[in-house]
């Protein structure tokens, strides 16, 4: 149809996606093909409806089979599973990408066809009557940006409802049950963390709210059934699997790739990703892997271990380093163009020279406003010199800012350790990964307050 149509040219054309290349381990698949293949009925423990009950099973084994069913390929890496302490007694069940021979940089380890794609544009496109009113409402809201997230939410509502008539049943029934991002967090949960991490984590609350909200618009047309709009442990559930398994292709389109959302997340990523004129998407090894090494591809939005809390649920014990959280100088950071990326505080102790940049511009913007005009001009010019030479005058005052700055830090993540270890963890069960979340922060202070100390 014409939304596909649309939609490969776009991803023919979109920066950063590429064709696909010439030479492949991977018979091709046209989309017609996938669609018409006969899908084996599979066993499955779960009857009707995918049971979201976070202590429901995942039933990965007959989501491989409908992969294969549905033409979706894997060359030299297996599903696999790994389990931890999940911090109250139980253990968690990770499932994602390892190898299983070496492989070449640059080889196909993964095609799924265009037809197993679910593409926010296409859903749009064919559910226009559906999602019209509910994506005028969230335009309103200064939403537009989450249109397609929502649209993807509306899609894996009306899946779930088809039980197992749905075309994607077996997908949906391998996804996890319990999340630990955001909008799975309660209030308690946000209590435990710094403001920074907070207000993230309840910006995904927040949106999860209003999507609930502009689901009444779809509940109108009769698309969605009234027993899955009042069910809020499914729509949370339907929420986060689309939040943490979508990524963006470009703005406007997001897009779930069912078995590429088991590839886990890496600063440094061992995978790509590419996409052919017909809309296919192929995953390509990034560099020469081992056998048993797992495979990851860097997951959409900032890589600051807090902003992946919030967003995916999960820490990334390998970044860097962390948001230097000085919350008060987000007035300071927009004059100068920084984000919460270039203000980092690495876990070795080192600090970007941006943090140096705005602390400064900050101390001068509050004693001499005409001489923080003249910081401001030469960091915008690019004047080194003339900045390095500002630097050198007033770094005691620039030295003492961040040294009370990290200090004060440090002793706000101590206060939330002692509240969170006076919570029950049975029933707050997101605090075991805050409290790790926040010990890497604690750790990376005191790096940098050691390097402070040494100057």
């Amino acid at each position: 149809n014409n939304a596909r149509t649309m939609t490969k040219a776009f991803l023919f054309a979109a920066g950063g996606y590429f064709l696909l290349k010439s030479t492949s381990a991977f018979q091709a698949t046209s989309p017609a093909a996938a669609r018409s293949s006969p899908l084996v009925r599979l066993h499955s423990s779960v009857a009707s409806v995918v049971s979201v009950g976070e202590d429901a099973a995942r039933d990965v084994e007959s989501m491989d089979m409908w992969a294969t069913n549905v033409g979706i390929q894997r060359d030299g890496c297996d599903l696999t599973a790994t389990y931890e302490d999940d911090g109250y007694g139980g253990m968690t069940e990770d499932w994602s990408l390892v190898t299983s021979q070496p492989i070449s940089a640059g080889s196909p380890v993964l095609f799924v066809p265009a037809d197993a794609i679910l593409s926010s544009g296409i859903i749009r496109n064919e559910l226009y009557t559906f999602l019209s009113s509910a994506e005028a409402s969230l335009t309103d809201l200064g939403m537009e940006k989450d249109i397609p997230l929502f649209a993807l939410f509306v899609k894996v509502l009306a899946e779930y409802e088809r039980g197992e008539m749905s075309s994607y049943y077996y997908w949906l029934n391998s996804l996890p049950r319990k999340f630990n991002n955001g909008a799975a967090m309660t209030y308690s949960c946000f209590e435990c963390l710094l403001p920074y991490a907070a207000q993230l984590a309840e910006t995904e609350r927040n949106t999860f709210s209003k999507f609930r909200e502009a689901l009444d618009m779809v509940l109108v047309t009769g698309f969605i059934d009234k027993k899955t709009r009042s069910n809020m442990n499914v729509l949370k559930w339907a929420f986060n699997v689309v939040a943490t398994r979508s990524f963006v292709v470009w703005e406007g389109e997001r897009m779930i790739v069912p078995m590429g959302d088991f590839f886990n997340h890496g600063t440094e990523p061992e995978v790509t990703i590419d996409h052919d004129e017909d809309g296919n998407c192929v995953f390509y090894s990034a560099s020469d892997i081992p056998a048993g090494y797992p495979l990851r591809i860097k997951y959409s939005g900032p890589s600051d271990p807090s902003a992946l809390l919030a967003k995916y649920g999960f820490l990334d014990e390998q970044a860097l380093g962390t948001f230097c959280k000085m919350m008060n100088m987000q007035t300071e950071m927009t004059d100068l163009g920084l984000t919460a990326s270039n203000m980092l505080f690495y876990s070795n102790g080192e600090i970007a020279p941006e943090v140096y940049d705005c602390v400064l511009y900050s101390i001068l913007g509050g004693s001499d406003p005409s001489l923080q005009q003249q910081f401001y001009d030469a960091y915008t010019s690019g004047d080194e010199e003339t900045k390095q030479s500002f630097h050198n005058q007033y770094w005691e005052y620039t030295l003492q800012t961040i040294s009370e700055h990290v200090d004060q830090t440090l002793q706000d993540l101590y206060a939330l350790s002692v509240r969170a270890s006076e919570k029950d963890v049975v029933t707050h069960p997101r605090l075991p990964v805050i409290l790790k979340h926040n010990e890497f922060v604690t750790n990376a202070f005191y790096s940098v307050r050691d390097q402070l100390n040494q100057m």
